[in-house]
């Protein structure tokens, strides 16, 4: 198995095939890597740590190592003792660097015009605004031991995942339903931290929540973020029986950018797989798009192309989609997959493979407009996919995952309990006791209405 560790920067490569083609390359690659990733799976145990030492992984990412990459070697234990120790201020230091290290890199990528210094102003006074729920909510996803944080589930940078494991899934012989969980954050600012909310909502219903990391750009480029998306999904097959979770009863959902790049995952592993049906070959991965109950898209920008002229309207740097894509927009786009020439070659066959879709966007969406779920909805509903478009009046990008759930109102959990429980799942949560909101409404309200999203 061959383990790649890629550079850090995103430049456009004159000799670059396509990020399609790299995409189906990768994920062909990933189906086939050893079950030997299951080392990432077991706690940091010195028994553990020896036997993961032995492993082919780890020789393979240890073999004719330069300077650097022991540096990079010795950075990497060193944190793996901050996180076990003293997770907090690891993590904070951690963000600290990576902010200042984000703002080295992109700074050539921003501009600093009128409307985006009045976007980055109403961003700091929403979060100031609800910093007290922001910071209860991080006590919680700190010191709750229900929550499994910070499990590899790869050999690259970012190749984590947190798991929210509910009390059922502690029964001997238990199998609870799973959520998949790919977050959003411009492709930029993304941690899997922030499903927070959803997952330790769920738990309340018995519903196990895998929470996955990515790396963001400018440490990689969108077909990056995908492979490590796609790596973490067959991870979750492989594993998460042994944490209580049902591998019959998963879906899949993602978040702004999340949505995005889980889009992607599902059309070119469904590509994939039919057109290895086609070929009369034997797809060999642990997990099918067949396999997964459902999938959500929650505000979700699903053309990158079409999406440069909002960003222009609103006094953003739309080129910076073009660094994010190694220049290849098209192929970086769920919706434009669908006109490609290889799915049209077998595009009813993959779209019967795919599992139903339901995209859910808010009208007053600032951030990625309410056409980016309907367009692709429509192209979905050509393609010949089980899709259901969910438009709901009065809500902007941030209220499924922010606004909505601190008032508890959480249409995420709304959505994705039928999903995965069916009949009877609207009353579990109508039968649920009110909880106190988690700010005071108008707090609330007025943020919503602050918020550039």
């Amino acid at each position: 198995m061959e383990i790649r560790r890629r550079g850090s920067a995103a430049v456009e490569d004159p000799a670059w095939p396509g990020s399609h083609s790299v995409l189906q390359q990768r994920l062909r690659s990933v189906s086939q890597e050893s079950d030997e990733l299951l080392m990432f799976a077991v706690p940091e145990t010195d028994k553990a740590t020896q036997e993961r030492e032995k492993s082919p992984i780890h020789e393979a990412y240890a073999e004719g190592q330069s300077i650097g990459a022991k540096v990079i070697g010795l950075h990497d234990d060193l944190e793996s003792w901050g996180y076990r120790n003293f997770p907090v201020i690891t993590d904070h230091f951690n963000f600290l660097v990576y902010g200042i290290d984000l703002a080295v890199r992109s700074i050539r990528w921003f501009q600093f015009g009128f409307a985006a210094c009045w976007l980055g102003f109403r961003l700091c006074l929403y979060a100031a605004m609800l910093l007290p729920a922001f910071v209860r909510i991080m006590l919680t996803y700190y010191h709750d031991p229900r929550i499994h944080r910070r499990i590899r589930y790869g050999p690259a940078e970012r190749e984590y995942l947190d798991i929210y494991v509910p009390k059922e899934a502690l029964e001997k012989g238990a199998k609870v339903p799973v959520v998949v969980a790919i977050m959003g954050g411009a492709f930029i600012i993304g941690h899997r931290g922030y499903n927070a909310q959803l997952g330790l909502r769920l738990m309340e219903f018995g519903v196990m929540t895998v929470g996955v990391d990515y790396r963001n750009f400018p440490r990689g480029c969108i077909p990056d973020m995908v492979e490590d998306v796609g790596r973490g999904v067959r991870w979750v097959f492989q594993n998460i029986e042994r944490y209580g979770g049902d591998t019959s009863n998963v879906m899949l959902m993602g978040q702004s950018a999340g949505a995005h790049l889980a889009a992607m995952l599902l059309l070119e592993h469904g590509l994939l797989e039919a057109k290895h049906t086609a070929e009369g070959k034997e797809f060999t991965d642990n997990w099918s798009v067949k396999d997964l109950q459902a999938f959500l898209g929650i505000s979700g920008p699903y053309h990158l192309e079409k999406l440069g002229p909002h960003l222009s309207s609103r006094g953003l740097y739309p080129g910076i989609m073009t660094h994010m894509t190694a220049g290849d927009l098209q192929g970086c786009s769920p919706e434009a997959l669908l006109q490609n020439k290889e799915w049209q070659a077998v595009g009813s066959d993959a779209a019967a493979l795919l599992p139903p879709l339901h995209l859910f966007h808010g009208d007053r969406d600032k951030a990625v407009p309410v056409w980016s779920s309907e367009q692709f909805a429509t192209a979905l509903k050509e393609a010949g996919a089980n899709v259901i478009l969910d438009v709901r009046k009065g809500m902007t990008h941030t209220y499924p995952v922010v606004e909505g759930p601190m008032r508890r109102h959480d249409p995420q959990v709304e959505l994705v309990l039928p999903m995965l429980l069916g009949a009877g799942a609207e009353k579990r949560i109508s039968d649920q006791a009110p909880l106190p909101p988690m700010a005071p409404l108008r707090i609330l309200d007025v943020a919503g209405l602050i918020s550039p999203f």
